[in-house]
């Protein structure tokens, strides 16, 4: 089976979630594919704790990729700045890239991991506070690996020749 159609499957048996934005409901510019992990964590309602907001944030993170909205990309793993919402992560050559919530200001954030199925589809797949991460960031990206091959067996993620065959509506920071 290809990546698609393991995807396809994978959405239907309810191992992975599309996700419809919280503000249209309607068909999205790009499409966000969550793990149920993710999906608990980004379903309103949000409590009206710090916590909660948090969450809200990384919910309005994924609306406004679902949305179509302007993603800034770090292509350096090395070389992230602070508003780089998204972002390769070490090795490159295996596709997996980091989703950078920095909101809110007041917190170190969140980031969750996953990769490319095709062009403006992108598949999140495990998710941590970033300070929890700390120095442990090279764990965090053999865990996204390790969901990927347990889902997607040995079908590697989407890769592309430049940013123009991942996204559309994208600016390298």
């Amino acid at each position: 089976m290809s990546r698609v159609q393991i995807l396809a499957k994978l959405l239907q048996d309810k191992g992975l979630f599309e996700l419809e934005s919280l503000y249209t409901g309607e068909e999205t510019a790009r499409t966000m594919i969550v793990s149920p992990e993710i999906l608990a964590v980004v379903s309103p309602p949000f409590a009206d704790t710090l916590e909660g907001k948090r969450h809200g944030e990384f919910r309005a993170w994924l609306d406004s990729f679902m949305e179509g909205a302007e993603i800034s990309v770090a292509e350096d793993p090395h070389d992230k700045p602070p508003d780089a919402m998204l972002a390769r992560v070490d090795p490159i050559e295996a596709e997996f890239w980091s989703i950078r919530v920095t909101e809110p200001e007041e917190t170190p954030g969140i980031r969750a991991f996953g990769a490319f199925t095709q062009k403006d589809t992108l598949v999140a797949l495990t998710w941590e506070y970033r300070e929890l991460i700390g120095d442990a960031f090279d764990d965090e990206v053999d865990s996204v690996r390790d969901a990927w091959t347990v889902l997607f067996v040995s079908e590697e993620p989407f890769g592309g020749a430049s940013l123009d065959e991942y996204l559309t509506n994208y600016r390298v920071v």
